[in-house]
């Protein structure tokens, strides 16, 4: 399912406003913009009926991953165990509102709102219907793509097994199992789910007379009269505007809000464990070479890459396209470009060692040696991610080169 039409749609990239043409639509090819090469139409394993198919099994399966046994463990013949929902409850009960919230926004909330619009919109286009909220629905559907983390929880989970499973007897209930399939089947509807083709059947691009000067809808990159600046877009109702408001000092305040508070969460504990029935705290690093020390290369490189590597590589390559916009700088556009569309799109990861922390602190409260709590760095951790995935998304790319431009 791609595009109508003939291949005349014209469209401007996202990422340096280029309008250009797309060719005519072929099944397994990539477009790539002429100016900054970033893909501006992909068809190669995308499939409306099959996006369809995962996003409403992954639905399902959260409702049992939601309401059954999620994780048990046992530990001088006491067991604990926990639901999904409890992981945001105990970090409450605990004094930990912040990381209760984005625990219950970002897995448990959040995936279910997503995926119930992802299904409702797919759905009624899979029979042919168009209802005029369907715009709407989709837009906050795509929205959600970043903040409804089942994937990351995933991961996350595998990591809190690993490091309980060293210590005392884990089980892992219904619940998780229907997690876990819910989690991969996220993964695959965002590699199968073509949004180009759901914007185009649920308004077809008739495109402006003046495309030049014509204005991007951010949300469905839909090209518009200029008439419609400061109105809402007639396909999804988002506000349409030339370029996001405010973005450079948005941004420059959220990357150093960021920079600030990821000296203590690097520095401070981020969580306490039982390792030999000794309450042990660790910081990020000490985490990665616990796994590596309980030889789980795999998962420490994953962790290392997760919880260290990117949270770096997002404050440096947004501070670097930042720097560009300010300095009117024309060189390195493309590479700048890329190292943008790497930062938005793995800084979702980052949130693994919170989700850790939530996986396993309801089914680890025993005794005075016995137990698992977050510590003072969990807070300022939480916060660097979610801070670093919001500037990324007030940041407009296409300003670094508006203003190579402007120096010419």
């Amino acid at each position: 399912m791609g595009h109508s039409g003939i291949g005349a749609e014209i469209v401007g990239c996202p990422d340096c406003g280029t309008r250009q043409r797309l060719p005519v639509p072929q099944p397994a090819t990539l477009v790539r913009c002429i100016t900054c090469e970033g893909a501006l139409e992909r068809t190669h394993g995308r499939s409306l009926s099959a996006a369809l198919a995962c996003s409403a099994a992954t639905l399902l399966f959260l409702i049992p991953a939601n309401l059954s046994l999620f994780l048990r463990t046992d530990a001088l013949g006491v067991s604990r165990s926990s639901h999904l929902s409890s992981s945001a409850g105990a970090m409450l009960s605990e004094g930990w509102p912040w990381l209760a919230l984005v625990v219950f926004l970002f897995v448990v909330l959040f995936p279910i709102v997503r995926f119930a619009l992802l299904t409702a919109v797919l759905g009624l286009l899979e029979f042919g219907r168009v209802r005029p909220w369907m715009g709407r629905a989709f837009r906050w559907s795509n929205r959600l793509e970043t903040w409804a983390m089942p994937d990351v929880f995933l991961l996350g989970l595998a990591v809190a097994y690993a490091r309980l499973a060293a210590s005392i007897a884990v089980r892992i209930g219904p619940g998780a199992v229907a997690f876990i399939a819910a989690g991969v089947l996220a993964l695959i509807v965002r590699a199968t789910l073509d949004k180009a083709a759901v914007w185009e059947r649920i308004a077809p691009d008739t495109g402006p007379t003046d495309v030049e000067q014509a204005i991007e809808c951010q949300d469905c990159d839909l090209l518009l009269p200029p008439a419609y600046e400061g109105g809402g877009c007639p396909r999804c109702a988002a506000p349409v505007r030339r370029r996001k408001p405010q973005s450079i000092s948005r941004t420059i305040a959220l990357t150093l809000a960021a920079l600030l508070l990821y000296i203590p969460a690097n520095i401070y504990p981020l969580a306490t464990l039982p390792i030999n029935f000794q309450p042990t705290k660790y910081t990020v690093l000490q985490g990665v070479i616990d796994l590596v020390q309980a030889g789980l290369w795999d998962l420490a490189i994953l962790v290392f890459c997760a919880s260290f590597l990117i949270p770096a590589l997002k404050l440096v390559g947004i501070s670097w396209c930042v720097w560009s916009v300010l300095s009117r700088s024309n060189r390195h556009l493309v590479a700048k470009a890329r190292t943008y569309r790497v930062v938005e799109e793995i800084g979702r990861w980052s949130m693994v060692d919170p989700f850790v922390i939530g996986a396993f602190v309801p089914v680890m409260d025993y005794n005075s040696l016995i137990y698992g709590r977050a510590e003072a760095a969990s807070v300022p951790f939480t916060a660097v991610v979610v801070l670093t995935i919001i500037s990324a998304k007030t940041f407009d790319p296409r300003l670094m080169w508006d203003a190579a431009r402007r120096r010419v």
